[in-house]
């Protein structure tokens, strides 16, 4: 009866969502203001988020434990943040959830894990906002495009488009109203830490390795030791840089995509290196090239060069997911999962393992040849409508969209 029942827990536990959590505890250095508000963020595996929960603090808090429903099954993640302002000032790293995780998460909050190139918004109406200062304006990027917003004479906080948009800031929420459009609440958002991250000269001729704390740089002739860089500072005033220096070196991070000299790998942020003890190359590429096609699902389209579909018969759709260093999703019959990584520039999906359904030897054949097309891709680019494209070399072996 015992084992009866264990298996019966087992064959349920999938179809139940996360236990009951007791709550999340969050820890940081340094007072809050009394307008900051504590931000936790629970996202699914595509990063989407699926709760939010917003607390005040009181002044000169330092940490808060925060009460937590039961988590949604799909519940992937969970990230914590201070909001002062209308800017996130404090954030926790992004810390995947696990059932025991789940019971009790132990997030620290750092100033550091607060870089970001723009302020993220999260409206009522489902939009998402990017937000940048610059050329004394506020840039609105939302789904109708970017729109420049100069700031108000007649209000405070208030800013307007020549679009007829109106941005109104009151302490840590803002209305949005536009034309044609009911008004709509915005809250900010928490993004994606910057930090640590990997930087490299585009000629390949030295690498940096950048930490919340100090920096590791491996220049030219320094081969058996890297050299240390301490008492950083970090600046990110949401123009679209991210400044790092201490006395002697001056990192400027953008975001804009960069591509080392020596290889056609798209990188997602550009890098200028300034350090006055090195007579180096100027130029970088920043942070890993998975980061551009990790989150939501690809669907394939292509495979060698052939679409998906054909001779009528409608194939099953075909996924590719990146979460970190894994990948997953489905084929035309089976389930995989396996390694993604970037080393010196090239790219490698390995270590790939299916489940093992049968399936008609037409389909079978189609799965195997995108397994195929995975183990031999080297490269990818992204093209202007989106699509992704993996390449072996300069051939290129697949295509995928997430329309």
């Amino acid at each position: 009866m015992r084992c009866a029942a264990v298996i019966l827990a087992l064959i349920l536990a999938p179809q139940m969502g996360h236990a009951q959590a007791e709550g999340a505890q969050l820890s940081w250095e340094g007072n809050v203001s009394a307008r900051a508000e504590a931000l936790l963020v629970v996202r699914d595996i595509e990063g989407n988020q699926v709760l939010a929960l917003r607390k005040d603090l009181e002044m000169g808090e330092r940490s808060l434990h925060v009460e937590m429903p039961p988590l949604p099954r799909a519940a992937a993640t969970i990230q914590a943040g201070l909001i002062d302002g209308g800017r996130v000032t404090l954030q926790s790293q992004i810390t995947p959830i696990s059932d025991r995780a789940a019971n009790g998460p132990r997030l620290v909050l750092r100033a550091r894990l607060a870089l970001g190139f723009h302020d993220l918004w999260v409206c009522d109406n489902e939009d998402t906002l990017r937000i940048t200062h610059q050329d004394n304006a506020l840039h609105l990027q939302n789904a109708d495009g970017i729109w420049r917003m100069e700031e108000d004479e007649a209000g405070a906080d208030t800013f307007r488009a020549e679009e007829g948009a109106v941005f109104r800031l009151e302490g840590n929420d803002a209305e949005l109203t536009a034309p044609e459009r009911e008004a709509t609440l915005c809250q900010p958002s928490l993004f994606r830490p910057i930090l640590p991250l990997e930087v490299q000269a585009r000629d390949q001729s030295w690498r940096m390795a950048m930490g919340l704390e100090e920096a590791l740089i491996d220049p030219p002739g320094h081969e058996e030791e890297a050299l240390r860089a301490t008492d950083l500072s970090f600046e990110a005033p949401r123009d679209g840089a991210i400044t790092i220096h201490n006395e002697e070196l001056r990192l400027t991070i953008r975001e804009d995509r960069c591509e080392l000299d020596a290889r056609g790998l798209p990188y997602p942020f550009s890098a200028t290196l300034v350090h006055e003890g090195l007579d180096v190359s100027r130029d970088g590429c920043a942070g890993s090239p998975l980061r551009l096609i990790d989150g939501e699902s690809w669907h394939v389209k292509s495979i060698f060069g052939r679409p998906l579909a054909m001779n009528g018969d409608t194939m099953p759709p075909i996924t590719l997911q990146i979460a970190d260093t894994q990948i997953s999703g489905r084929g035309t019959c089976n389930r995989y999962v396996g390694m993604a990584m970037v080393e010196e520039g090239t790219l490698a999906f390995t270590e790939l393992g299916t489940t093992r359904i049968a399936c008609p030897a037409h389909k079978q054949n189609m799965e195997l040849r995108f397994l195929d097309a995975l183990e031999v891709s080297t490269s990818f680019a992204l093209a202007r409508d989106g699509m992704l494209i993996l390449l072996a070399g300069h051939l290129p072996v697949l295509t995928a969209s997430r329309r």
